[in-house]
């Protein structure tokens, strides 16, 4: 029933409503073991760790939630997002991957060529990834928009039959949503939301930004740049924005090309070339910005590539 169709005048149709939610309702005091534990525990940092060891007191991904990644057009919001899958896997928590503008096989072989730590995996080591995938890394091979209850019916497989622990939807903008119906994003953000608490996973849901009126490239998006209706990032648990440093990019080629760069060129070198910024965490205290560097097999790191080591593979 919504709020526009009840009348707040009929007094047995309020007492039933308040039926109905007294079982949700109690006083304080019945809280007391739980308010006990959340003091001891409350303060320890829970959910999935990124690849990143420096990230690991910073944010978590958490079940039950949904979390926002979103950053303009080629500044590597989909790749980042797809190493964090793999490593999340690698973990013991599988992965379920919905990448509506790429073919399978072009995200797996990004993600194969970032757990190798090089463009060009032998081929032993292509085909232990690929087997390692069965039970780690799910796939949905749907191309262009996709309705949205499909999306869903996707999800829900993912979790109840799967097992999937994350799931990937890239993007919003391809989840058959009515162009500008704010309503329309909304109960989706919802459905996400719901769906992320019943089966105890957490949701990635890549998300687009507007277009800056100025600085092009060099500008830096917020939480209130996410394109779509204004409730989305706070509707959701934590908001990531993915920042490519395309300046610094333009200089390490005209290093590359034996261009003597400035001193301040030079200086700028030593900035990140990717940003991790955490906008909205909402149960961890951290908010800020990671650093992380592009190795030129895609895998983002620190600075020294990451090792990818899978448990021995079962025949299956």
């Amino acid at each position: 029933m919504n709020f526009s169709e009840c009348d707040y005048t009929d007094r047995d149709l309020i007492t039933f409503l308040g039926q109905q939610e007294s079982q949700d309702i109690q006083w304080g005091d019945a809280y007391g073991e739980e308010l006990l534990e959340h003091f001891r525990t409350g303060t320890v940092l829970s959910g999935a760790k990124l690849p990143w060891p420096k990230t690991h007191d910073m944010i978590r991904f958490r079940p039950g939630e949904v979390t926002i990644h979103a950053g303009m057009n080629g500044h590597f919001k989909s790749m980042i997002t797809g190493q964090m899958m793999e490593w999340f896997a690698l973990d013991g928590e599988p992965c379920g991957i919905m990448s509506f503008e790429m073919p399978v096989r072009n995200t797996q072989q990004r993600m194969c060529q970032q757990a190798a730590g090089t463009e060009n995996p032998a081929p032993g080591f292509i085909k232990t990834w690929s087997k390692w995938n069965h039970r780690n890394l799910a796939y949905y091979d749907k191309l262009d928009t996709t309705p949205s209850a499909r999306v869903l019916g996707a999800v829900f497989y993912m979790a109840k039959d799967l097992g999937c622990k994350h799931i990937l939807l890239d993007s919003l903008t391809k989840c058959g949503l009515p162009y500008g119906e704010r309503g329309a994003e909304k109960d989706f953000i919802d459905a996400l939301c719901a769906t992320a608490k019943a089966f105890g996973i957490h949701i990635h849901l890549v998300c687009h930004v507007r277009k800056p009126s100025s600085q092009g490239q060099e500008y830096i998006p917020n939480k209130f740049d996410v394109r779509g209706a204004g409730e989305l990032t706070d509707l959701v648990h934590n908001v990531i924005i993915h920042w490519s440093d395309k300046k610094k990019a333009k200089l390490e080629k005209k290093l590359a090309g034996n261009i003597k760069l400035t001193s301040s060129e030079q200086e700028y070198l030593l900035r990140p070339s990717q940003r991790m910024i955490v906008e909205k965490q909402r149960n961890g205290a951290f908010e800020g910005t990671i650093g992380l560097e592009m190795h030129p097999s895609l895998q983002f790191n620190e600075g020294r590539v990451l090792r990818f080591d899978m448990p021995p593979q079962e025949a299956h």
